[in-house]
């Protein structure tokens, strides 16, 4: 494997934290606190990111903010994955309806980033930012996994801490078949998700404590596949606490490209739980269509 050059991690570290802050500016002792990049070779990134009109840098603050030459990057990105430029109305459009967050996410390697974000969740937990990272380990990720084929749901169940590995192997493949059967994943609300809400905030304003915290959601989400996570039988006249509604959209190969959740749902009824859950799934499909993707068999 070779070895990714240093600065080059610092760019994308720099640009992650841009990403995160919309519309912040920032100062180079500021990142510096935030980031933890040595103050020279800081300075050395964000000249060559002001160079290329990637960051901007305030001639009287003397702060960076994001450039203009980003946009360009971005529209190409967008060009190239349709289904998260037509996912953005939609979100929207659901975030208002149901006056709550939406969020776009991609799985990259063992990963699921945050791509964008639309509304604000009911429940102070679920708060994520764009361009945020999740380590992919069970039962997080489940409409990845869902139409996955047997050998990549055994190489994600791995991901697993030996102690809980062999009671996840149990009932994860019955919480996979439940979302593959319903189009949808439903989670629900629980301390330890808390604890992952206050984690990744917390790794969004203190990116210098990424490394550590990782490690920590990756243990909360171990935690997580000794609970009632997923949300198999629904009650129409139960009241619930949702953590996340997850819809997938799929790409030409039939295989998940994008993730639709719809996160945080505070009080509320099984029946209305699978009412918006249904509306996710049917604007995730829409979305498939209209990118060219195609629905599994």
């Amino acid at each position: 494997m070779v070895r990714p050059a240093l600065a080059a991690g610092r760019a994308v570290d720099i640009l992650n934290f841009f990403a995160a802050h919309p519309g912040g500016a920032y100062t180079l002792s500021e990142l510096h606190a935030a980031l933890g990049i040595n103050l020279a070779s800081a300075l050395s990134v964000l000249q060559a990111l002001e160079d290329a009109g990637y960051l901007v840098r305030h001639p009287r603050r003397k702060t960076y903010e994001l450039g203009p030459a980003l946009i360009a990057l971005g529209d190409a990105a967008l060009r190239s994955n349709r289904a998260v430029d037509l996912a953005r109305a939609e979100m929207r459009e659901l975030a208002g309806e149901f006056a709550t967050e939406l969020i776009a996410s991609v799985a990259v390697g063992e990963e699921i980033v945050i791509l964008a974000v639309e509304g604000r969740p009911q429940l102070a937990s679920a708060d994520v930012r764009v361009g945020q990272r999740l380590r992919m380990v069970p039962p997080l990720g489940q409409v990845f996994h869902a139409w996955s084929a047997p050998e990549e749901v055994e190489a994600w169940l791995d991901r697993l801490d030996e102690r809980v590995r062999g009671t996840a192997r149990v009932h994860l493949p019955a919480t996979l078949a439940a979302v593959r059967e319903r189009g949808y994943s439903i989670t629900l609300e629980s301390p330890t998700r808390t604890r992952i809400g206050v984690t990744m905030e917390r790794m969004a304003e203190h990116p210098r404590e990424a490394a550590p915290l990782r490690d920590r959601l990756a243990e909360l989400a171990a935690a997580l596949g000794e609970e009632d996570y997923e949300l198999i039988a629904v009650d129409p006249d139960t009241v619930y606490d949702i953590s996340t509604l997850v819809a997938p959209v799929f790409d030409a190969a039939g295989h998940v490209a994008v993730a639709l959740t719809l996160n945080g749902l505070k009080g509320v009824t099984g029946r209305r739980v699978t009412d918006h859950g249904e509306r996710l799934g049917s604007v995730a499909r829409l979305v498939t269509r209209r990118s060219g993707g195609r629905l599994p068999d």
